[in-house]
């Protein structure tokens, strides 16, 4: 029986949308390793008629289309033994078979397979004018590179500019869509699991074999053949031929270190191989520069995006020797006595993505700053700032064990005023512990303030 598809109610409406248009449809599918584009386009085809090919990386030309021939023979024919000579023939097939009947054709891991055909994307661009078109095929090109899906056939320098039908880049999943997953766990282990795997699907997955979260990060992370302790070192050396810089790198960031400068400085490389590095993994969504926000902020800096690469990085791969050898009990403990600590960091990009899902202002920006208070004379964090069609958002992210109060939202306010001085705002508070009757009150006469608690960000409960 096939394995259950959690979360994706939008991307699957929207799939079967473009398949009930009996029309051609071209779709774009594209998103970070691991985060369920194949499992996406296997649930949706089911019971389906097509072509499903998924390329190989390094591949030959001539491996990639043994590998697409047999595909093709077997959905078109019923048999293996159908040898396609070109992708010509291929295409020609699958055109021929779409003519009266829908039928899909989906190309899993494109990337690598323009990299052994360079003729590649101008091929399925001519194919798409003067041959698909006319069918009532369903054309699914889907990648993990989001360079190579927004450089080679998402931009205006790309020969399938403006051809595409739909685009789809899927996420990671929402805290409520990783809540799914962990019916019985308490809140505290379902915000554990959702930020150590950045609600990836696939790691999520080896998670939800356990009964709570210590026994989940001691087998998947610090146990040897771990699943989540093999996977970063798996990942890494499907991007990169050579690992050790950007393992040295992301381990100083996942460290507190987030200057290019400095981190040349502990790595060893120089500022140019440091910078270019940096460049490709935010290319991977693994990290990602800190801005200014509509001129507010100091800007500056690094900062691991991703939640599983900030754990991995930070607790399991400075030890990775002695857990390789069955070693691995301390570092285990230490990692589970800085957890608190470590989700309630994490949990503000949660935090700032639920905003941004939930709320019904016209948000055009937003993101964590961090400004230097004249006052105070000190530098202060915001965990939520930005832009809206007519004023400004901020917030507060409170993962602690007690109710947040009035004094939490006057510090906000006082921040704000700092920051926007007058300007209209709206303030948003999350508490894992809920909020005081004091809190509550003020919210109540106050429509700009948003109180939200743990529950409503893991969809425990009905939203406010």
């Amino acid at each position: 029986m096939k394995e259950r598809l959690i979360g994706r109610d939008n991307e699957k409406a929207r799939l079967e949308k473009i398949w009930n248009s009996g029309k051609f449809e071209f779709i774009v599918l594209y998103g970070r390793r691991r985060v369920g584009k194949s499992f996406l386009i296997d649930f949706f085809t089911e019971g389906k008629n097509g072509v499903y090919f998924e390329a190989i990386q390094d591949g030959s030309n001539e491996t990639q289309l043994r590998l697409m021939s047999r595909s093709a023979s077997m959905a078109l024919y019923g048999t293996e033994g159908v040898a396609f000579t070109d992708y010509i023939s291929i295409f020609d097939a699958i055109a021929k078979k779409a003519e009266n009947e829908r039928f899909f054709f989906a190309i899993d891991e494109i990337s690598y397979l323009c990299e052994s055909n360079a003729e590649m994307i101008g091929l399925l661009q001519h194919y798409v004018d003067t041959v698909f078109r006319h069918t009532k095929l369903v054309l699914i090109l889907s990648g993990s590179s989001r360079r190579f899906i927004e450089e080679n056939v998402l931009s205006s320098q790309s020969p399938l500019y403006g051809r595409r039908t739909e685009q789809i880049k899927l996420f990671p999943f929402s805290p409520a869509e990783s809540a799914r997953m962990f019916p019985s766990w308490n809140i505290d282990d379902i915000a554990a699991a959702h930020v150590i795997t950045g609600g990836v699907p696939y790691y999520l997955n080896f998670v939800s074999r356990h009964s709570n979260i210590s026994e989940a990060i001691k087998d998947e992370f610090f146990t040897p053949g771990g699943a989540l302790f093999t996977e970063a070192e798996l990942f890494m050396k499907g991007v990169y031929r050579k690992t050790s810089t950007y393992d040295a790198i992301l381990e100083e960031i996942a460290g507190g270190t987030n200057d290019v400068n400095k981190i040349s400085g502990k790595t060893g490389q120089s500022y140019a191989n440091v910078s270019m590095a940096l460049s490709s993994l935010s290319s991977q969504q693994i990290v990602a520069k800190r801005e200014k926000i509509e001129g507010h902020g100091t800007g500056k800096g690094w900062e691991i995006i991703d939640g599983y690469f900030a754990f991995f990085y930070r607790f399991v791969h400075p030890y990775y020797s002695l857990i390789e050898r069955g070693r691995g009990e301390a570092a285990f403990s230490n990692a589970l006595n800085k957890l608190n600590d470590f989700v309630s960091k994490e949990i503000e990009r949660s935090f700032r993505e639920y905003v941004l899902s939930a709320s019904n202002l016209l948000i055009s920006s937003i993101g964590s700053i961090d400004f230097p208070n004249p006052i105070q004379k000190r530098n202060e964090e915001v965990d939520l700032f930005g832009k809206t069609d007519d004023g400004w958002i901020i917030g507060e992210c409170k993962w602690q064990n007690s109710p947040v109060h009035v004094n939490v939202f006057a510090q906000l306010e006082a921040r704000k005023q700092l920051l926007v001085g007058s300007g209209k705002t709206d303030f948003f508070i999350l508490s894992k512990a809920g909020f005081g009757s004091d809190m509550k009150t003020l919210a109540e006469s106050h429509s700009n303030i948003h109180l939200i608690t743990a529950e409503e960000l893991f969809g425990k409960t009905t939203a406010q």
